[in-house]
């Protein structure tokens, strides 16, 4: 019990000193902490409903990415047979460039 009351001592002490040193009373060291504290929460409630809004926004990209999928494996089909109808005329202008090089 005396250690108790030694530290609620010293603790008080330096709570006094911390009052005086930045000049506050102790009602404005209480409005500032509830400020403080009512600032976090309105933070922490902000950051919780802005994950949320997250995880919505991926599900639905997830969607539309799945969507999409279709398109894209038409488009590199349709790449892929572009690319083996050009690529005997690339390899004649290769060949065209090479001769004209020597």
């Amino acid at each position: 019990m005396k250690t108790f009351l030694k530290i609620l001592g010293v603790s008080a002490a330096g709570f006094a000193t911390y009052l005086y040193v930045n000049k506050k009373n102790p009602s404005s060291f209480i409005k500032d902490i509830s400020n403080n504290t009512k600032g976090s929460l309105d933070d922490s409630r902000k950051i919780n409903e802005s994950r949320k809004d997250l995880q919505k926004n991926i599900q639905k990209l997830q969607g539309e990415l799945k969507k999409s999928t279709p398109i894209f494996e038409g488009m590199q089909k349709d790449i892929s047979d572009f690319q083996f109808k050009i690529n005997p005329r690339l390899e004649m202008i290769q060949k065209r460039i090479d001769h004209l090089q020597k």
